[in-house]
This record gives C-alpha cells, sequence and structure tokens, in this order.
C-alpha cells in the first residue's frame, strides 16, 4: 500500500487496552488511573483485513473487540456501497461484502468541509475501507480512517487472500506469545476448516472466475490455481473446487485435474 500502515497486519505486542479512535479527545485527562491494574494481552497495533461477518460477530468485552481471540480496532474491509446519506457532521455508508449484512461506516468531517457540503461516493461501487471499529447501543460500526473507490478488481481477491492469511498468521501468533500448543487436529483437517469461515462464499468465486476466464479447451488446472491463490493451500483450493462441481458450476475435462467453466 502507498500509505505507511495501510494494509499491514503482522505486528502484535504486549500491552494493555485497545487502540483508541481519533473522532474524539480521550477523557480525565492524559494520567492513567493509577488503582486500574495493568493487563498484559496480545494487541494487534495494525490494520487487520477482515471481512463484515468477522467484525458483526466480534466479541466485546472491556471495550476490547476480539475475533477469535484475536484482539482487533484498526481494520479494512472491502465490499460494495449500498447506501450513501450525507449528514451534518458526517456521511453514513452502508457496506456490504456479502458474508453477512451491510455494515454501517461513518466518515466524520471537519467543520468546513460540513459548510461546503461533501459529496458522498456512488452508491453501487466496490469500495475499501480502512476503519476503527466501534459499538454504540449494541450495533457495531466502522468510523472511517479512509475510504476509497478500488481502481481495479484485483484488490478485491487480494483483500479476500489478505483477510485468510492475516487470520491465519495473527491466530499462529497468538498462540505463540500465549505458550498454546497447535491444537491436535486429524491429518485431512486443513486451513479450509478451521479458516474457512471467514469467506468460503468468496474462494470459491475466486476459483470459478480464474476457470471461468481460462480460454483452453482442456480448462485450468489445479496447480494453476495454486499458483494463482498462493495465500491459499491445495486443501482450500479442492474444496471449494469439490464444492463448485456439485453445484453444477465447473465439470472436470482431460482429468481429474483440470476444470472448466459449464456457463
Amino acid at each position: 500500500m502507498s500509505k505507511k500502515g495501510f494494509g499491514s497486519y503482522g505486528s502484535i505486542s504486549a500491552a494493555g487496552g485497545a487502540s483508541g479512535s481519533n473522532d474524539r479527545p480521550s477523557q480525565g485527562g492524559g494520567t492513567a488511573p493509577a488503582a486500574k491494574p495493568s493487563r498484559s494481552r496480545a494487541r494487534i497495533q495494525d490494520i487487520i483485513p477482515c471481512c463484515v461477518n468477522q467484525l458483526l460477530t466480534s466479541t466485546l468485552a472491556d471495550d476490547v473487540f476480539t475475533i477469535r481471540g484475536i484482539e482487533v480496532s484498526r481494520v479494512s474491509i472491502v465490499g460494495i456501497i449500498r447506501q450513501a446519506e450525507p449528514a451534518p457532521n458526517y456521511v453514513l455508508y452502508r457496506i456490504d461484502d456479502m458474508t453477512t449484512k451491510p455494515i454501517e461506516v461513518r466518515q466524520w468531517v471537519g467543520r468546513d468541509k460540513a459548510k461546503q457540503g461533501m459529496t458522498p461516493l456512488p452508491v453501487g461501487v466496490y469500495a475499501k475501507v480502512f476503519g476503527i471499529l466501534k459499538c454504540s447501543t449494541g450495533v457495531k460500526s466502522l468510523e472511517v480512517l479512509k475510504i476509497r473507490v478500488l481502481e481495479d478488481m484485483n484488490e478485491f481477491t487480494a483483500h479476500i487472500l489478505e483477510t485468510v492469511n492475516a487470520h491465519m498468521m495473527l491466530d499462529k501468533a497468538r498462540r505463540a506469545a500465549s505458550g498454546q500448543n497447535a491444537p491436535v487436529a486429524p491429518p485431512e483437517v486443513d486451513e479450509a476448516q478451521e479458516y474457512g469461515e471467514y469467506c468460503p462464499d468468496f474462494i470459491s468465486k475466486e476459483v470459478l472466475r480464474l476457470i471461468h476466464e481460462c480460454p483452453r479447451q482442456q480448462g485450468k488446472s489445479i496447480q494453476e490455481l495454486q499458483t494463482e491463490l498462493c495465500s491459499l493451500s491445495i486443501g482450500t483450493i479442492k474444496q471449494a473446487i469439490d464444492y463448485l462441481t456439485v453445484e453444477g458450476h465447473i465439470y472436470p475435462t482431460v482429468d481429474g485435474e483440470h476444470f472448466k467453466s459449464a456457463d
């Protein structure tokens, strides 16, 4: 990413509390209460790629959001702008990435921009949002750090793969930091079953897109798919292929390793 910090998700440090928002000043001055004990926990300091379902089903305790035990605050999502409503001090968007219902996203504006009027991004376009996860009256939403229209749909694909990869890496780092051993699982249980709930539909759609775009008569091979979808394991790709085959979207051609779109 061109902006420093955006798109980074590997940094974890031991600290207490969640990363704060920049939308309003902290209360009670700059000195933390002396009586409050310090708690050490793994805190993700950089922006974490997520899907909307992860954000809306995240757990909130003591003003800290966690997803599968991983603490999150600043995140990025990619989705379609379903609604854009200007208000006196902010623009309210509803972003839909099709993993669950749309999430509310607020872009606050300064006094000068509020007086001049701010033109919202158009409805129906894909946008990437960097924001801070918030919860008010039981409703989770994002406060915008940056929002922009996608220039290339490959960014959508990259975000899906980054989301799966980031949470796999961060979960392993969390386990290592806490001294936990990875759970013992049968050999056939791979990343697709442990982490596939994040964006399984998107992975299947991406596999289908790559197969559909292949002009060759013999179709696309599993090996080629693994090369292009390098963040996914062969087991994850095969699960997507099995699903697409059963649903009638693709079919095998010269052997069980090459597939062509039924469309």
